[in-house]
């Protein structure tokens, strides 16, 4: 029965707002430095994905790796990822850093963009690294934590064995209930980043691929039920924004996981609803651990930062060290 209502992170005490706790630590932890080596994957349909390694070993010989995916219009260069990199670097893994389709910082050859349920190029990605490793751990970040854990549930059989474990912070992983609940005024803050920085790349699309047209009116849009399903569904494939985020949403697939993956979702956090915290399916099932700090915001959890990283970043570390013995 792997649910903790008690967890051993506290923010400081002078950060009582969710919105601190969210914002703050991307602000203070942009300054962080990586080098990293980037390597392209060609996808069978294709499209590409790039990942960005931070290694001590260009040949791949090291038996120990971490892939990180970051959240929603994020990237490799993220402040969460670096640091996150930067932390189990030190620690002796291989990190690589995964760039979702047109996300790193070149717009991607398809008329479709990533989105919250594509677990393919993550899936060709993982087919190619595992060959070079002989344990993988896997780390995600609000979107991209929906994304890796739909992935390991949604069809086992196709997960790589060097796959071991899984990390996630701060997912939607009810995603309807989490468009709800970004939509509310308290959010707005958030919700016109996103649909600018949304927008900002279909016109960039739109300049790259001149036989690529995007309807138009996305910069008076509120949320994202008017953006899923004017966007995101008709690009993909769904029917519409509630039928990609009923499709999408890991919550479905996470009775179905056959190996160890933490979910880490703060109670304050502004992005997620009562339906993001699904402690039945933790109470019920072995591997599918679901720990609820009282506080962190959203992709934040500030705090001292120890040699072995920030609370979030030696939380992963801990939890995969602890599942060092289990074999698949």
């Amino acid at each position: 029965m792997p649910l903790s209502e008690a967890s051993t992170y506290t923010a400081p005490w002078f950060l009582p707002s969710a919105h601190w706790q969210t914002i703050l630590p991307n602000v203070t932890r942009r300054r962080i430095r990586v080098e990293y080596r980037r390597e392209r994957f060609e996808l069978p349909d294709s499209d590409f994905m790039d990942l960005d390694w931070l290694e001590s070993n260009p040949v791949h010989n090291e038996v120990r790796c971490c892939i990180i995916l970051h959240g929603l219009e994020g990237d490799s260069h993220a402040p969460y990822v670096k640091s996150m990199a930067q932390s189990f670097h030190r620690s002796g893994y291989s990190v690589g850093a995964l760039n979702l389709r047109g996300c790193s910082g070149k717009p991607n050859r398809l008329k479709r963009f990533y989105h919250s349920g594509d677990t393919e190029g993550l899936a060709f990605v993982l087919d190619q690294v595992s060959a070079r490793y002989d344990r993988i751990s896997l780390v995600g970040f609000s979107l991209g934590g929906n994304v890796l854990l739909k992935y390991l549930g949604e069809d086992s059989a196709r997960v790589p064995k060097s796959v071991r474990s899984a990390a996630a912070f701060s997912v939607p992983c009810d995603l309807a209930g989490a468009a709800d609940c970004l939509a509310e005024s308290r959010n707005a803050f958030y919700m016109k980043r996103f649909i600018k920085l949304l927008g900002a790349k279909l016109r960039e699309k739109e300049k790259k691929y001149q036989e690529y047209e995007y309807e138009e009116g996305h910069s008076e849009m509120k949320s994202f039920h008017e953006f899923d399903n004017v966007y995101t569904a008709r690009l993909n494939g769904f029917r519409d924004a509630i039928d990609y985020w009923s499709q999408s949403s890991c919550k479905q697939y996470l009775n179905r996981l056959d190996r160890p993956a933490l979910l880490v979702n703060a109670r304050n956090d502004p992005f997620l609803s009562d339906s993001c915290f699904p402690r039945e399916i933790a109470q019920s099932s072995s591997l599918f651990h679901l720990e609820i700090p009282g506080s962190g915001g959203h992709c934040g959890f500030p705090g001292r930062k120890a040699p072995e990283g920030y609370w979030h970043e030696r939380r992963a570390l801990s939890f995969f060290a602890a599942q060092g013995n289990r074999g698949f």
